[in-house]
């Protein structure tokens, strides 16, 4: 198993891409002992711009906050996608919605209909967790329940909010699996 994950969750603003690096995190620490941190950047208008959260998981103590080299990225977005897919080595995951136009990569790129099991799920909104899934799925950097645990966690208190993101992320583990 790999000490160290470095993840970059990339959208535009409104896409949860601080979420998903905040439960991915609180996953890591909370419920395994795991040392992570999480830093994020985003336009100055709220929605609709480019926007991404670094979320670095490790078994070790972690020195620099930001990720340097990505072991993995999630693209939500064509933006997001454009802006990473040249500059990826063969050793990174390039996870992104199917609907996104691709473009030849040395990364390992996996496209899923993120969008439209989110959509099937309940709420588009919900794309950002179905990702967290298929992430968690296909790397094992944390354990699939102590992601469902910081779920609960975060939404404590709101069942609604809780069993729709809990079905998204169990959607994002299936979907995971046939790939």
């Amino acid at each position: 198993m790999k000490e160290t994950w470095q993840v970059i969750f990339s959208g535009v603003g409104g896409q949860g891409l601080m979420l998903a690096g905040t439960l991915l995190g609180s996953a890591a620490t909370g419920y395994e002992g795991k040392n992570a941190v999480m830093t994020s950047a985003y336009g100055v208008e709220s929605r609709g711009t480019f926007a991404k959260s670094d979320c670095i998981v490790s078994t070790q103590e972690i020195d620099y906050l930001e990720v340097m080299a990505a072991d993995a990225v999630i693209a939500l977005a064509p933006v997001a996608y454009q802006k990473y897919v040249d500059s990826l080595g063969e050793d990174t995951l390039l996870i992104y919605d199917d609907a996104i136009e691709t473009l030849p990569s040395k990364a390992r790129q996996l496209a899923f209909p993120i969008a439209k099991i989110a959509k099937d799920v309940g709420n588009i909104s919900s794309s950002n967790i179905v990702a967290l899934g298929i992430l968690v799925k296909i790397t094992a950097l944390v354990k699939e329940h102590s992601v469902v645990k910081a779920i609960i966690e975060e939404f404590w208190g709101k069942e609604k909010l809780i069993n729709l993101n809990l079905e998204a992320f169990k959607a994002g583990l299936a979907i995971s699996g046939s790939k």
